[in-house]
């Protein structure tokens, strides 16, 4: 019986979860002149008027990700590596939140540059972290879930997500690069994390241990 009444909350929250990590489009409406050449985190900078609305979404995405993790651990599942790997996510997250990107990337992403003092940065090691979370995360439930040999559908959508978050990862980072493109490949890596934000816990519920 609790098992039922567990899978419908966990699927509930894990779309609210996507959703809340996918709230960037009020950018384009409440500070439009931050999306233009620059990175979505820019929306989050310290003085922005706005950047407590997108902190807080960021820091809810964490708490509902700890919370599914919580719950699905309470269903005995077996799948280590995904549930591993979606928490780390979600923690990855809650510090990127509360330690936004420095305030001169707001400018362009050239201004913010990719040196090394960059990407050791407090807040860019958080997102490497989070991006190494969601891998991890879909790559477990991947195999653990082609290993049971259950539903096809499910396993399809669930490659399907990997291989989506992969491509669209590999797309930003060139974007980055070249220095163009940048704002829809950032779009479509966000959009591709809130897919994997519902298709791991989906995926794992659904196993057979």
């Amino acid at each position: 019986m609790l098992k039922n009444q567990t899978k419908p909350i966990i699927i509930s929250l894990a779309f609210l979860a996507a959703v809340l990590y996918n709230i960037w489009p009020l950018g384009y409406v409440l500070d439009p002149e931050v999306l233009h050449n620059s990175y979505l985190s820019s929306l989050e900078v310290d003085g922005k008027p706005y950047a407590w609305l997108f902190i807080i979404a960021d820091i809810l995405t964490s708490i509902v990700v700890v919370a599914i993790v919580l719950l699905i651990r309470k269903l005995n599942s077996s799948n280590r590596a995904g549930l591993n790997g979606y928490i780390i996510f979600g923690l990855a997250t809650f510090f990127d939140a509360i330690i936004p990107i420095a305030n001169h990337c707001e400018q362009s992403i050239s201004a913010c540059g990719i040196s090394l003092s960059q990407v050791l940065s407090f807040h860019d090691i958080a997102s490497i972290m989070a991006a190494i979370g969601m891998f991890t995360g879909l790559l477990g439930s991947k195999c653990r879930f082609r290993e049971d040999k259950l539903n096809p559908s499910i396993y399809k959508w669930l490659s399907y997500t990997f291989w989506i978050w992969c491509i669209t990862g590999i797309f930003l980072i060139i974007s980055v690069v070249i220095d163009d493109f940048t704002t829809i490949s950032q779009a479509l890596f966000l959009i591709a994390y809130g897919l994997g934000l519902v298709a791991i816990p989906t995926s794992i519920i659904n196993m057979k241990k």
